[in-house]
């Protein structure tokens, strides 16, 4: 992305409009002005007009100086600020422009709110061409993730960039946002200088730094670390289904009075099936159900020994059984009856649960136009808004209905309540047929049970019919009994296999899990980021040493890999580093022959470094810098001279220095000495003026 035309427009209450504006070369740009005259401002106004003020610590208008909001300056008289903006002018490597719109101060216009003027406002100098515009917000939900609305998620797509998942603190799925991204790119004067990286926003994230270099670098350990990511939360859900299965097996044989051992409480990866005993407790140990159930062949086996005594004429039992099977046909009908009314209700509730996403998508979408509306978008001529279309500007009713129709169309905040109660009505409905569809399948489960019992007792009588002779009524129970506990045995058989299954399927899931948490936990670089991170620290250690870089032997830095960051004997390096090496090259003391300008020097080579090894790599750099006055400390002449011609000779990166070059022509000359290609803007005594 390249920065194209910046300018800052403000209007006083009698009309007249002062600002600056500030057009930049592709290549290195130098803002230069003295202490005061408003170099931070114009950085500030350029992070303002991206929406990364949280990278200053601030959100809003209050990221910015008095000046812009209130009151300025001119010709020794405060004039008040009637409404204030800020245009940005920008362009992707696919060439496409586009110009942002950010108020900073408005009567009508909320600053979460940027317009998207999709074309070169600013450098088109045709007051003829009519560009389309959107609003977009930010610092609100949804902002980095609706790619239409939010215009973090806007500029994200602009860009090109996929900004990934990553793990917060508490193990939960967070994004990588941009203004982290944009902290390795802008560097303020206040606090960017105090890091490698600096200013990154805090979302709850650990190893911040990192994982933005790795970003830019676009390593595979970082994917692999998101893949790290995604395993551990498909280890959580694992464990979750585990335990669920668990409650399965319980519901299945505590129902039926039977106990089962074997089963883990977590998962495990040898999980052996054949361990899984089921069965009924007898003392302390439990039967198996084939034991169980040759128990209860030999009972079956021992009442048909027992001796036979008369009972009730074959006529009376011709009419038990024909009024059984009456019975019988009767529950067969209320089963069909059951199950074609949970078939029916199932159906319902699937359209009702397509309903509720349709009205979720709706509400979404309602909601986030409401929102800008009330930041101030119909006030600022969005067409749209006002019922006009964006094309010929007509009229536009936004309702489908005869012209003649005597109904209201709804407002949008009446349109939101509508959708909400239909909402609520919907999952009420649901919520009453699930309970519906649990209640007949409860009595689809006593009906299926009855009939069961029916049947067999109906063979029962036409076995007895059939015979001269009849057991006592005492043995038929005992039989039916045992056919009944046979049956739910064999439904539990049958229901625990499955059910075993799926611990099978679950531990083989968990193993392979866990073999690649394994793999991936142990940290090792591909080929490819060996490659780059090597690139990286010649490119540190080469640029270091040319910005003059002495407190320590730059030979024997190191990138660690882990980190991505300089260290020296296991120390992350700094400024102030005493090593055996210097000691014996010096015969000062290192600490004392230190400054705080020195770690500026490895800031500058760290963050240049960066950029150079994502372009030879094609990483996911932005290809551009912006320095806030980077001769922090009293640096040397030299070493800004040496600092200019890197980013002037780095291909492809636009690179903005603002800088006061300590308020000498003598010094300015002397640090830009040798630059061939380079665009400068020198600050009037005070940056605001008439435009």
């Amino acid at each position: 992305m390249k920065f194209k035309e910046l300018l800052v427009k403000i209007t006083t209450e009698n009309d007249t409009a002062f600002g600056y504006r500030f057009t930049f070369s592709s290549g290195l740009n130098i803002i230069r002005g003295d202490n005061s005259s408003g170099k931070s401002t114009f950085v500030n106004s350029l992070i303002y007009a991206l929406g990364m003020e949280e990278i200053i610590g601030a959100k809003g208008p209050a990221a910015l100086p008095y000046a812009l909001k209130h009151k300025f300056e001119h010709n020794g008289i405060d004039i008040s600020i009637f409404e204030s903006a800020i245009y940005l002018e920008l362009e992707n490597d696919k060439n496409k422009k586009i110009t942002l719109k950010r108020y900073i101060k408005s009567k009508d216009t909320d600053t979460k709110l940027i317009k998207i003027i999709d074309g070169p406002y600013l450098s088109n100098k045709d007051s003829q061409a009519k560009y389309p515009n959107h609003f977009t917000f930010l610092h609100d939900a949804g902002s980095a993730q609706d790619p239409e609305r939010g215009f973090h998620a806007y500029l994200e797509r602009f860009m090109g960039l996929t900004l990934p998942e990553i793990s917060d603190n508490k193990g939960k799925g967070a994004k990588l946002y941009l203004q982290s991204i944009f902290s390795a790119l802008i560097i303020e004067q206040k606090r960017g200088w105090t890091d490698y990286i600096a200013n990154i926003p805090y979302y709850g994230i650990s190893g911040m730094r990192e994982k933005v270099a790795s970003f830019l670098l676009d390593l595979d350990t970082f994917r692999n670390n998101k893949r790290l990511s995604e395993l551990l939360t498909s280890k959580d859900k694992l464990f979750s289904q585990w335990s669920s299965n668990v409650t399965d097996m319980k519901l299945t044989t505590d129902y039926k009075g039977v106990a089962f051992n074997g089963i883990p409480k977590n998962p495990v990866n040898d999980f052996d099936s054949t361990l899984v005993n089921i069965g009924e407790w007898n003392g302390t140990e439990i039967n198996s159900l084939d034991k169980v159930k040759a128990e209860l062949i030999s009972q079956w086996n021992d009442i048909n020994k027992n001796p036979l005594e008369p009972d009730s004429p074959p006529s009376e039992a011709a009419t038990d059984i024909l009024a059984l099977q009456n019975n019988i046909d009767e529950l067969l009908i209320a089963l069909s009856m059951c199950g074609s009314q949970i078939k029916i209700s199932e159906s319902q509730l699937i359209q009702y649960k397509e309903n509720i996403i349709e009205i979720e998508r709706d509400l979404k979408a309602n909601k986030l136009t409401s929102k800008i509306i009330k930041f101030g978008a119909q006030q600022s001529n969005l067409s749209i808004a006002k019922g006009k279309c964006h094309t010929c500007m007509q009229p536009v009713d936004d309702i489908l209905m005869p012209p003649d129709s005597l109904s209201m169309p709804m407002t949008i905040d009446e349109n939101i309540i509508h959708l909400e109660n239909q909402r609520n009505m919907i999952k009420s409905i649901s919520a009453g047929l699930e309970k519906e569809i649990m209640t007949n399948k409860e009595q689809l489960i006593s009906i299926t049970r009855k009939i069961t019992e029916q049947k067999q007792l109906l063979i029962s009588l036409k076995r007895d019919i059939k015979s001269t002779n009849q057991v006592k009524e005492a043995d038929i129970r005992k039989k039916l009994l045992i056919e009944n506990r046979m049956s739910e045995l064999e439904r539990v058989e049958s229901d625990v296999e499955k059910i075993i299954v799926n611990f099978v399927q679950l531990s083989d899931s968990y193993k392979k899990i866990q073999l690649e948490i394994s793999k991936l936990s142990t940290y090792t670089l591909s080929i490819s980021d060996k490659n780059k991170v090597d690139f990286l620290e010649k490119s540190f250690k080469d640029l270091a040493q040319s910005f003059g870089y002495r407190s320590a032997n730059i030979n024997e830095v190191k990138i660690e890999p882990s980190t991505l960051l300089p260290y020296l004997m296991g120390i992350e390096l700094r400024e102030n580093i005493d090593t055996p090496t210097e000691r014996k090259r010096n015969t000062t003391d290192i600490k004392s022959d230190s400054s705080a300008s020195d770690f500026v020097r490895l800031i500058w080579s760290y963050l240049i470094s960066i950029y150079k090894t994502s372009d030879l790599y094609n990483g996911n750099h932005p290809r551009f810098i912006i320095f806030d006055e980077p001769a922090q400390h009293s640096m040397g002449v030299k070493s800004m001279n040496n600092l200019l011609m890197a980013l002037s000779s780095t291909i492809n990166l636009q690179s903005i220095v603002s800088a006061s070059f300590d308020e000498s022509d003598e010094n300015y000359k002397e640090s830009t000495n040798g630059l061939t290609e380079f665009n400068v803007d020198v600050l009037p005594r005070k940056l605001i003026s008439p435009l």
